[in-house]
């Protein structure tokens, strides 16, 4: 059912039949079996015809209702109530229905809270014309026709204000309904936009994380013609020794050494194209010690020579669940700023701690420092110190970013000439997927 009145009302239109139902059978049976010596009269008869007709309206009422068409189950059901009670005042009586009278209530409540203001009214006017059938009758039997009518007039005004009450509620609960469905729908459509909100915000950082990826692979270029400058010269100083050597035996060291020189190019460059590619975030349980290790040479590359390199982790593993690419990235990040705060040479470290169930890690420089303003801003997207065309003021607000998402904090103190200390704090979890370490382990040894 669509209508959300229609939904809170279908069950109590339900119990209502099944109580007619299961009352009109036992009452007819009683009367046919253990009053079966009373003489019948004339009027049971319509009675009678009249109990059975309204029980099978009933049963085929609460069919419809079970089958979802409650508004036309409703509908027929005071369409048909409203007949049967015009017939019986009219052969009856008012005073033979007067004790039916209460169960009017019932049909003028129900038509106001499951129908609406028109058809509340309709079934009013229809108790009324019932009443003025049943005077009618009562005074051409011999009723005092004052009394009749007054008890009728009075009897009639007690439905009106009833009726009238029922629909003040009725319509008040279904603009109240109405309101509220109102407000879901707006609340649906404010879902549907930060939904689409939070996709082009991922979206968006996804491409600012490739785009500073390629701002350190470019930085890391330069340390990278360095190394392969180096090995390239390895690899001509082994093909030339073994050139001048006609002994099979060094001819063979010359080929091992060219072999093992080239070997570290290819892992530096896969290295390197690895880290750059834009790949899908994928979170997964790394040893933060391992991940830091294995970055040892790609910092070598991106700092310049005169900078100190020092990294202390602690035997036993520390876990956290991050994307490896991204955890790479944000060492990467934190060092490039410290290389550039060391112009003229000095010492970077990391360290890697376990405290209060959460992975700590510590990058300290010595370089030039913040002051207070520029530390309590580092970490706002776009702000930077740098001159134009040097900096872009992202990459410490995407580590911010990240480290946020895994839900870490970032701490940062500082003062002018006395370097920079930044620790990231990361909850810790347990190894309950393999590390990236101990696949790469297990894929070599196969």
């Amino acid at each position: 059912m669509a209508d959300p009145v229609d939904r809170r009302n279908a069950p109590v239109l339900q119990v209502v039949m099944l109580v007619i139902l299961g009352t009109a059978p036992p009452i007819w049976a009683y009367r046919f079996s253990l009053l079966k010596d009373v003489p019948w009269r004339e009027d049971e008869t319509l009675g009678f015809a009249l109990s059975m007709g309204f029980y099978a309206l009933a049963g085929f009422s609460l069919y419809l209702v079970r089958t979802g068409r409650f508004q036309w189950a409703v509908r027929q059901l005071m369409v048909v109530t409203a007949v049967l009670m015009l017939v019986s005042h009219s052969s009856v009586g008012f005073t033979g229905n007067r004790f039916e009278h209460p169960l009017l209530t019932v049909w003028i409540v129900t038509t106001g809270l499951m129908i609406g203001r028109a058809a509340v009214w309709t079934m009013c006017l229809a108790v009324l014309g019932a009443f003025a059938l049943g005077v009618r009758v009562d005074v051409m039997a011999g009723e005092p026709a004052s009394g009749m009518v007054t008890d009728g007039i009075i009897s009639g005004l007690m439905f009106v204000l009833i009726t009238a009450v029922v629909d003040r509620a009725a319509t008040a609960l279904r603009e109240s309904l109405a309101a509220e469905k109102l407000r879901s729908d707006q609340l649906v459509v404010s879902n549907e936009q930060l939904e689409a909100e939070i996709r082009e915000r991922e979206r968006v950082m996804d491409q600012l994380v490739h785009a500073r990826k390629m701002e350190v692979v470019g930085r890391l270029s330069s340390g990278l013609a360095h190394d392969f400058n180096h090995l390239l010269g390895l690899v001509q100083g082994y093909a030339g020794k073994g050139l001048q050597s006609a002994e099979p035996a060094a001819m063979r060291e010359a080929l091992q050494g060219v072999d093992g020189a080239s070997r570290r190019a290819v892992a530096v460059a896969t290295r390197l194209l690895d880290f750059g590619r834009a790949d899908a975030r994928s979170l997964e349980t790394i040893d933060v010690a391992t991940a830091v290790n294995d970055l040892r040479p790609m910092l070598r590359q991106l700092l310049s020579p005169d900078i100190a390199i020092d990294i202390e982790a602690p035997m036993v593993p520390v876990h956290i669940r991050f994307d490896p690419a991204q955890f790479e990235l944000m060492v990467l990040n934190i060092a490039a700023n410290a290389g550039d705060a060391m112009r003229e040479g000095g010492h970077f470290s990391i360290s890697v701690d376990a405290s209060d169930g959460h992975a700590r890690i510590r990058f300290s420089d010595t370089g030039i420092g913040m002051s207070e303003p520029v530390r309590r801003q580092v970490l706002e997207p776009f702000f930077t110190t740098k001159a134009r065309g040097e900096g872009t003021g992202l990459g410490l607000a995407l580590v911010s970013s990240m480290v946020g998402d895994a839900g870490g904090r970032i701490d940062v103190s500082s003062a002018p000439g006395e370097g920079t200390d930044l620790v990231i704090r990361i909850p810790a979890i347990a190894p309950d997927t393999p590390t990236r370490a101990r696949r790469e382990l297990a894929g070599s040894a196969g």
